[in-house]
């Protein structure tokens, strides 16, 4: 982190990361969501939406963020599954896509109802950060660089307190995610 929690008031964090709490409240006024359902592709970590626009699952313990327990549990029970044939599967899935300026839109799923997950402390966030050109190869964006200053660190100071779920979209619309998955 790039100050301690002890110094670590909006002033300072906006001038250590560039992003003010305001940029960061409404980051997912930017966040693009899938056109239709996702489907899945031959290779499996490459979903497609109804206008052929790619997205890329992530592996589970990439998505440990956006589960609905502790992180550490999140993570060990990813690790372990993935380990174990899918067995004590988190329940979210996490996609990026690139949008055309090189950023990143960013969406949760639930894996077993398809619906996107709109929780504002567990559900995808637009991503500032343009330094991650391998991310549709890799399944994740980068926990360095400015992935970490634009998007991880602002998180961490700021909170989740995202005022949209996506562009056009504010928290606390909706009573349930749409179902952004295909489910066969």
């Amino acid at each position: 982190m790039l100050f301690s929690k002890a110094q670590k008031d909006d002033a300072d964090i906006e001038k250590e990361t560039g992003v003010s709490r305001q940029m960061h409240e409404d980051r997912n006024e930017l966040n693009e969501l899938p056109a239709g359902k996702l489907k899945v592709t031959e290779d499996k970590t490459l979903w497609k939406d109804d206008n052929g626009r790619l997205w890329k699952l992530n592996p589970d313990h990439a998505a440990a963020y956006h589960q609905p327990m502790p992180l550490a549990v999140a993570f060990i029970r990813a690790i372990i599954s993935e380990k174990l044939f899918g067995i004590g599967k988190v329940p979210n899935l996490k996609f990026i896509s690139p949008n055309e300026d090189k950023t990143y839109s960013e969406i949760v799923a639930n894996r077993y109802t398809g619906e996107l997950v709109i929780d504002q402390q567990l559900m995808g966030t637009y991503n500032f950060a343009k330094d991650a050109p391998n991310a549709m190869q890799i399944g994740n964006l980068p926990s360095t660089g400015e992935h970490d200053t634009f998007d991880i660190i602002t998180h961490k100071a700021y909170g989740g307190t995202y005022k949209h779920i996506a562009a056009g979209i504010p928290v606390g619309s909706l009573a349930k995610g749409p179902v952004v998955l295909h489910m066969d």
